[in-house]
Parts: C-alpha cells; structure tokens; sequence
C-alpha cells in the first residue's frame, strides 16, 4: 500500500484527546498548549504554497479553538464552520503573533455571510475537500510549487467567489488576533484576472488570481458564475514584484486533477525516505501521519523572499527551539534538497545581517522571540556538516561568528552568564559545536575562542542541588524542566549532581519513579518540547530499560487519541512546525540525534524492520529481533554496540542497525 494511504491529514488538529495514562505516566503534568495545531489543508513536502480551510482558530486558521497556551482550551464555534478558504499557514505552533491566513476565497449564494457550517470534509497529501452545509458548494484545493489552486462545483445557478485580500490573522475579539493588510490596493485586469498588492506585516506581497468557469469578474473581488458549474481559481504571490507572481501563475499549465496527482506523487517520494514494515495498520498510520507533519515545514521560496532578491529563500522557521533538536536532523540526514537550501539561507542571512535565524516568518521583524533559547543556529550548521548536507561551511563560520559576536550575547562572551540560565547552556554547548567545526577547516583561532566559552556550563548549574539554579527565570516550565538535556561534557554533569547515583535519583524524581504527587519537578509527558530530549539522560547513567519504559509509556499514552489511534486529538501538545512529531519519529526508530554532537542515541525501535533512504546515497537498516521493552544487545555493522550509540556521521554512511529484544 502506498505510504500516502496511511497518512491522515487532521491528525493533530484539535483539542488533545489522549488514553487515560497509567503507572509512572499517571504522574506526568501537562502545562503547555492542549492542542496540536496542525492544519489539514493542502502542501507540498516543504512546499512555498499552502491552500486550507479558514475558520479563524487558532494557531493554523482551522477548528474550533481559540487561544491556549495552557490550561480548559476555549472554544471558537460550538461545531465547525468555515469562513472560507486561506493561503500560508502555521504548522502546530503556539502563540507567534503572525497568523497569516492571506487572501481568502469565500464561495457563496447570494450575499455573503461570516461563515458556513460543514457538511463533510476529507483530505489526503496535497488535497482538501469539504461541503459547504445547506449550500450545494462543493470545495476544492490542492498545490503546486507555483501556485495554489481552487475548485468549486456549485450545483444552483449563481454561485460567486469572493476574495478577500486583507485578511490577516484570526478570530477577532478580546484576544486581537486578526489584523488587517496595511496597504492595500485590488485591481481587475480583466474578466478573468485579478491582481492585488498588500503589505502584511510590513511585508510587501503581489498577489495573482486567475479565474475560469463560464463567468466574469464583476467589481474589484467577486467572480459570478453564470449558471451552475464549477469556478477554478489559481493563485500565486511574490514578494518581488506583480510581474513575477504573473509570471509563477502561468508557468503553471497542467490542470486541477494533474496537480493533485503529482502532488501524491511528490508525497509518496518524501514519505518513502522511510519505509517501515508492519501488520499493525495502526501504527502505520501513526507513523506516516506524524512524518508527514514533519515535513510540511520549512517553506522553500526559491527566489522570490522579502529579504533580498533571488535564492536562497527557506521561510516559516518557526520555532528553532523546537525544531534543531529532532526536525532539522531529520531533514538532514533524509533530505538533501531542502537541507542545502536551508544552509545557504541561514549562512546568507549570518553573513549579511549579523543573526542566524531564531524564528524567521513572513515578517519584516526578524527578532520575534527574546526569551526562549539562544544562539541555535551553531547547532543547526553543526548538524548539517556532521550529516555530509553540501553548503559553505566556511561561511556558515563566518555567520555562527557573527552572531556570537552580537550586543546581545555580550554578557556571555564577558563572563560566561546569560541573563537567563538556559540561555547559558545554549550558548555553551553551542560553541562546543562551533568550536569543533572551526578546528576541521583549520580556523585555529575561532576554535580557540570558542573552546574558552564552551566551559561556561558549569555557571548555569547549582552544585548543592545538582539542577540549574531554582530563582532564575524559565520559559514554560521551571527548572526541572531544562536541568536534563544531553550535554558535551555529561560525564561532568552527573558528576556535578553528586555521582551517577544521586543523578538517578534526580531523574527518578522528574519522570515521577518517585515523589509521585510533587509535580512541581515533573516531566510533561511529551506535552513541551523540553520534553524531547530528557528521557534520555538516563541513558548517560546506564538505566537503559527505564528510557525504554519512559518511551514505551509515551508512545501508549501521549502519541495516539483515546481509541489508539492517529486523529485529530493524537498529538500531546503544540506540534510546533514539526518539531514534537519528528521526536515520535526518532523514537519509534529506536535512535535519537543529539544535536550539536555527532552522537546518535540508541533505544528500542517499535517495527521489526525500517528502511532509511539517507541523503548521502546510503541505506540504513533497522531490525528489531525478539520481545520485550530494552535490548538485550545491539549490534551496527555485525559489531556489538557495548555504549548503545552511534556517530551521525557513521549513520549516515548506511548499514544494518540491529536491536536484539
């Protein structure tokens, strides 16, 4: 069966809806967003267009939820109801301020009114349909690289197509979510062309629709069909110039049907980098659904960004603290068209404006978020080299260089603290990174720069209690949270904590072995993305069956809805651009990417057997032999793994990866 198949669109898309956790899960303390976020509308694998369903909730523009960044989720509408039809959208993220949500197209009788109800709706990679309740609409909507297209059958006689181009945003109410363009100008250039120039947060696009179907514009926005029938309308955008969105919306010559197809086939390609072997349908569709929301982000522009003119252009990385942990190694090692795009970005972006991207959008702002993490980008083009992916990694140097050497890092490059202490550990573990590159291409001096600041580590850590400092300030949790995360130097960290067995002890307490009922210091069930990595910290500390007990319980109770299966309630937070499923993704396959070290952690895989289509030719294979939760023996290459780890870079260069239950 096609991978495709397997693939469930919505999955993820509302109100988490989790089985009732038992054991040591029982005690896991969810904090954050209640709500995956995701959006079933139409993409391509890292596609610039997105086409999807316009309801005004929130994040993507789709459901029923409004905001929620913890706690009862709110709700938008009692059922669902669209407002229409949007292009460019968030992908499982929270509150980032920018909504998109652009040009919107409403199909309609008549007068318009704010939103329809739904009669049905379904989708599948690189398409999405609904029915308009009460309405005889039929709608369509699937993508190309250079445009996205509509399809609407209207079964009565005069049926219209609005498009709204200043829509910005989402619901409007006490929350302000919506805003609108703020320049705008909409003109005809025909019966069938219509053409608009906007400027969204403060960025300023070109918009192109084309119409056909047996009628005419009529006004600035409206198309009246004539009859029934059905009315298609292709859009394209750019950020250079009218001429060039013209140009993009006729280089597009294959009709809706083709594109939908081609659109499959472009998922089946990128869905097939793994293949998985199961009997288990379940799980198959847990797996390709989460890989493909994985993939649904960045946005590869080509030419055509805001920022300058011409390639490279990769937007819509949002957030790096969620995604340089799992997504972006996951790209790397599997996908090497949009991992080099990705690198001449970041490298270009470094070098000519002094910042690698902490979370980049369609934005003339490009310094959304202050208080997350720091200094990202080392670990993001430390990953890539370890990974083979083609860029200029002398320039990427020169950009990492850049950044460290921003007004904004001064305190750490002085003395070795951050105003916030998890800052400190980015930065640190980010120079190791750093620092390792610049000694391959013979960079001596930087190396030695960034070898001295590497050693600050220790200054975001309390040596009495073994964690990071409990008075200091943290995002989305508090100091348990982010006291876990692998390290360069972990055999200092647990010796820190007062030797491996109080460093245990520590852990015990945090996934709630212990101290069940204090969830002051507990883990959040994969619900924030502080969670990806820490299970694995019982690794450094050889407690291999509890890491695969923490993700055998998760895989139960935090990554399938209550039936136990894939659905819109299936993911257990903020799917954050792909960052949370590409974890899911990691763990089933039993390896876990550290990033900013050359270092795969080694688990338990969930499927007997796992192809890896690698980007540098290779295949990796991966069996599972035997029952059980913890490998009694893993072998690579018949050689007995005795650390349970690989190098990315051995990875990467393909073998058999074999995990004896």
């Amino acid at each position: 069966m096609k991978k495709t198949a397997y693939v469930n669109v919505f999955h993820g898309s509302g109100e988490i809806d989790l089985p009732s956790p038992k054991g040591v899960a029982a005690t896991w303390h969810f904090i954050k967003g209640l709500c995956g976020n995701t959006s079933p509308g139409a993409v391509l694998p890292f596609g610039k267009y997105s086409a999807a369903p316009y309801s005004a909730g929130y994040s993507s523009g789709y459901g029923v939820n409004k905001m929620n960044c913890g706690g009862p989720v709110k709700k938008l509408y009692g059922e669902m109801r669209l407002r229409g039809f949007s292009h460019f959208h968030n992908s499982g993220t929270g509150a980032t301020n920018i909504y998109y949500n652009y040009a919107v197209a409403k199909p309609f009788y008549g007068e318009p009114e704010l939103d329809y109800g739904v009669e049905s709706e379904a989708g599948e990679p690189g398409y999405y349909c609904a029915k308009l309740a009460g309405s005889d609409i039929f709608c369509e909507l699937t993508v190309s690289q250079s445009c996205a297209l509509h399809r609407y059958t209207f079964d009565a006689p005069g049926g219209k197509l609005a498009v709204d181009f200043s829509n910005d945003g989402l619901y409007a109410d006490e929350d302000q979510l919506r805003g609108v363009a703020e320049e705008l100008k909409v003109e005809a250039l025909s019966e069938k062309l219509l053409c608009a120039e906007a400027v969204l947060k403060g960025v300023r696009m070109w918009f192109a629709a084309e119409f056909s179907g047996n009628g005419r514009l009529d006004g600035e926005n409206v198309f009246c069909l004539e009859g029934s029938g059905q009315v298609e309308m292709r859009l394209s955008v750019s950020c250079e110039s009218m001429e060039s969105a013209r140009a993009e919306l006729e280089s597009e010559k294959r009709d809706f049907d083709r594109v939908r197809s081609d659109a499959q086939v472009a998922w089946e390609e990128a869905l097939g980098k793994i293949d998985v072997q199961s009997e288990n349908e379940t799980e198959l569709r847990l797996f390709y659904s989460n890989l493909y929301h994985t993939l649904v982000k960045p946005n590869n522009w080509g030419g055509g960004g805001f920022l300058w003119q011409g390639a490279p252009f990769v937007t819509d990385i949002v957030t790096m603290w969620d995604i340089y942990k799992t997504q972006l190694p996951l790209l790397f090692s599997l996908y090497p068209e949009i991992s080099e795009s990705f690198m001449a970005m970041v490298t270009k972006l470094g070098r000519e404006r002094g910042r690698m991207p902490h979370m980049l959008m369609l934005t003339s702002n490009l310094d959304l978020e202050a208080k997350q993490a720091r200094f990202l980008g080392a670990y993001a083009v430390y990953d890539a080299w370890r990974r083979g992916v083609r860029a200029d990694y002398n320039g990427a140097l020169d950009a990492v260089m850049a950044d460290l050497h921003r007004p904004e890092f001064a305190d750490f490059c002085r003395g070795g603290n951050c105003e916030r202490t998890t800052h400190t550990l980015d930065m640190a573990d980010g120079c190791a990174a750093a620092a390792e590159l610049a000694f391959a291409l013979g960079r001596d001096a930087d190396g030695e720069e960034l070898t001295q600041l590497c050693r600050y580590w220790k200054n975001a850590f309390d040596e009495s209690t073994g964690l990071l400092y409990a008075e200091r300030e943290y995002y989305e949790g508090n100091h348990w949270n982010y006291s876990f995360r692998p390290m360069r130097d972990m055999e200092g960290r647990i010796a820190l904590a007062g030797g491996k067995d109080r460093f245990v002890a520590l852990l015990d307490r945090f996934f709630g072995y212990s101290d069940a009922k204090d969830v002051s210091a507990r883990f959040e069930g994969f619900n924030n993305e502080t969670d990806m990595e820490t299970p694995y910290a019982y690794h450094y500390a050889g407690e291999h069956e509890k890491l695969c007990e923490i993700l055998s319980l998760a895989d139960k109770y935090s990554f399938r809805d209550s039936r136990g299966t894939d659905g819109p309630g299936a993911i257990p937070g903020n799917n954050d651009s792909g960052g949370l499923s590409s974890c899911y993704i990691w763990n089933s396959l039993g390896l876990f990417p550290v990033s900013g070290q050359d270092l795969m952690l080694l688990s338990a895989p969930k499927f007997p057997l796992a192809r890896l289509t690698l980007a540098l030719g290779g295949e990796l294979t991966v069996k599972k032999s035997g029952e059980g939760l913890c490998p009694k023996r893993i072998l690579f290459n018949g050689e007995v793994l005795e650390e349970r780890r690989i190098s990315a870079s051995a990875m990467m260069a393909g073998g058999e990866l074999v995990f004896e239950m």
